[in-house]
Parts: structure tokens; sequence; C-alpha cells
């Protein structure tokens, strides 16, 4: 099927603001990842964003203010990170004791899947301007690890804006089957 919407690079990727960060979802609705621009001003002594949080009547309101008047008004950054899912440990949170062929089988599969994730970075690094990754516990699953992977391309913040820019890495990796 010559135009079928199939095809990974047709897949209709959303990006939803909020509290200061991008959610990422998929063309099913399902929550895919998120992205947290790197809000550190381009010029500090031009903008006027620009926010001290040294000085001692920094206010965490004004700052979340100051960071969704840039979203709005499609201020330009100097990339962010993106979170995704990396991996499924199966291993955390059972109440019952595991077989240890399983627990061998499992932890297997892990290792097979983060080299998997580290080939994908290094194939890729240029290719997307990869500045380095770095993997924690997600914070709803502590059976799941996430890796955050730094990007570092000029961006125009907003959904639409941030979605043209992200939207080639995501089908790759959707492609190579990493998300």
């Amino acid at each position: 099927m010559l135009f079928s919407k199939n095809n990974s690079n047709d897949k209709q990727w959303k990006f939803e603001y909020f509290d200061t960060v991008y959610k990422i979802y998929d063309w099913n609705k399902n929550l895919t990842g998120y992205f947290f621009p790197n809000y550190d001003v381009l010029n500090e002594n031009e903008s006027q964003y620009a926010i001290k949080k040294s000085n001692e009547n920094y206010n965490f309101d004004d700052e979340t203010a100051a960071l969704d008047k840039m979203n709005k008004e499609n201020q330009k950054v100097l990339g962010g990170q993106l979170m995704l899912p990396m991996i499924k440990l199966y291993l955390l949170d059972n109440e019952e004791g595991m077989n240890l062929d399983y627990t061998i089988n499992k932890m297997e599969e892990n290792i097979q899947r983060t080299k998997r994730w580290k080939e994908w970075i290094q194939n890729n690094i240029e290719k997307f301007n990869l500045n380095g990754c770095a993997i924690y516990t997600s914070r709803e699953d502590r059976d799941m690890l996430s890796i955050v992977l730094g990007i570092d391309t000029y961006m125009i913040l907003g959904e639409k804006e941030l979605l043209f820019i992200l939207r080639p890495l995501l089908n790759e990796l959707h492609k190579d089957a990493m998300i």
C-alpha cells in the first residue's frame, strides 16, 4: 500500500505543554515521553525572562510564570532533554518469589535492550545533535528505567514548533523499535 497510514513517517505525534514541560503522545494518544526545554536564557543581559535563583527574592511562582510566558511567546532556546521509557525490568515489586531462570532471562533481555540503546545513541549522536544521556528510575513505575537524551539544537518553544523539530528523532526511535 503506497499511501498507507502505517508508515512511521506518517505517524502523528502530539505535544502538550503542561507545567513548564511538554508531554509527548503517540498517534494512539498514549503518553510516550516528556520534553524538558533548556530554559537557560541565551543572552541574560537582553532578556526580560532572566531569573536569578540565587537571589534571595527568588519566587518559584514568578519563575513558572516567566517560563509559561516564554512558551506562549515562542521564545528560542538551546535544546533540552527528551525523557523516554528505556526498559521494563519485570523484577521489582514482585510479592511472590521468582524462578531463577525467569530472573536470569529478564536480566539478559534488559542487558540486550540497554546495549541496543547504547548502539542507537552512538549511531545517531551527530544526526540528532545528542549531547549525552542519563538513566533514571521512572517516577511512575520503579520497575522501569527511563533514558534522558540531551539535545543540543536551537528550538522555538511551542507545541507545533517543538513537534516540527523533534518529529524526525521520534520517527527514527519508533522505526528502530526503541519507543
